[in-house]
């Protein structure tokens, strides 16, 4: 939990009674809930350094103008003074603080039934549209544009051992391919790049999206890539499919339909998406493992399954089950 000094400052730079405050979450950032005039509202605080601050300020940018276009994004509140972000100190700790708007809806897994073709359309139709606007977006300054997409660096010594070095020989092969592809207005700019199903809320049949932390410059197929790999992870069970790259080939069906309502991608694009998903698979492991201390009694069950599951994959040289398929 952060200190009462950090929440007191960020209470009076964006105008609200720290006492309102209801604690939400604490995993990359802390999140609290406040209510004012009858509106909900959340703040985000992330630990980092104040020069990190202009580029959260790219982030918050970025959403308002999606916001302002038409996509059901929560939209950053400005401070008192105008400003998207505030920084406040406590001693040496400093914390970037930002205000969104609450969003009405619910989480995919609440309810059965809204899980299906309908929300893959709607989902996709909103990265479409997200993916269309960013060709046009400009920041304005320099300072304000979001990091480039770039190999993941891995020095953990842990992961150059054993099975592990099998998953990172295999994310290095995929990292070596994407750095190959070319970059070009059409295919590549600011992308969510985690826009996954706990990231949106469900009300009255449409979305609205949140969590743009990750947010960067990659290719728009990585964008769906990422959505379709979470869709298998979490939602496949959901519906009798058959399997897993069944339920993706259903999945990626109706999604393609409602992006490209919104936005225009070559086939060869396409075609490439099951080789995102399988980087999404892979890459998400060194998320996991990435501050690892090498002992296997400190991995969930899960991941120790997952890992296994994995390297029997990477050893018969076959992508991961929901990526195994033809677009």
């Amino acid at each position: 939990m952060v200190s009462n000094e950090i929440l007191s400052q960020a209470a009076g730079a964006f105008g609200f009674d720290m006492h309102s405050l209801e604690f939400v979450s604490n995993s990359t950032n802390e999140v609290y809930k406040y209510i004012k005039g009858n509106k909900s509202y959340f703040l985000r605080l992330s630990e980092k350094p104040v020069e990190y601050e202009m580029m959260i300020q790219s982030e918050v940018h970025w959403v308002r103008y999606l916001a302002e276009n038409g996509v059901r994004a929560s939209l950053p509140i400005q401070t008192l003074e105008g400003s998207l972000t505030t920084s406040c100190r406590d001693h040496e700790k400093c914390f970037i603080a930002v205000v969104f708007e609450g969003a009405f809806g619910k989480f995919f897994n609440e309810s059965p039934k809204l899980w299906g073709p309908h929300l893959f359309y709607r989902w996709g139709s909103t990265m479409g549209l997200m993916h269309r606007l960013t060709r046009s977006y400009d920041p304005g300054e320099p300072e304000l544009k979001r990091m480039e997409w770039r190999p993941a660096e891995i020095n953990n010594p842990h992961l150059h051992k054993g099975n592990y070095s099998l998953l990172l020989g295999k994310l290095l092969s995929i990292e070596k391919q994407l750095a190959s592809l070319s970059k070009n207005n059409d295919s590549y700019g600011l992308i969510h790049n985690d826009f996954h199903p706990y990231n949106f809320l469900i009300h009255q049949g449409d979305i609205t999206v949140f969590d743009f932390d990750d947010s960067l410059h990659g290719w728009f197929a990585l964008d769906i890539g990422i959505a379709a790999a979470h869709a298998v992870w979490w939602g496949s069970h959901y519906q009798e499919w058959g399997s897993k790259n069944d339920f993706a080939k259903h999945f990626l069906s109706s999604f393609l339909e409602g992006y490209l309502k919104n936005n225009n991608l070559d086939y060869e694009w396409i075609r490439r998406i099951p080789l995102f998903m399988e980087y999404r698979n892979i890459s998400s492991f060194f998320l996991w493992l990435g501050h690892w201390d090498g002992n296997e009694d400190n991995l969930s069950i899960f991941q120790k399954n997952a890992i296994t599951e994995a390297v029997k994959f990477i050893e018969r040289d076959m992508p991961f089950e929901g990526c195994n398929i033809e677009l």
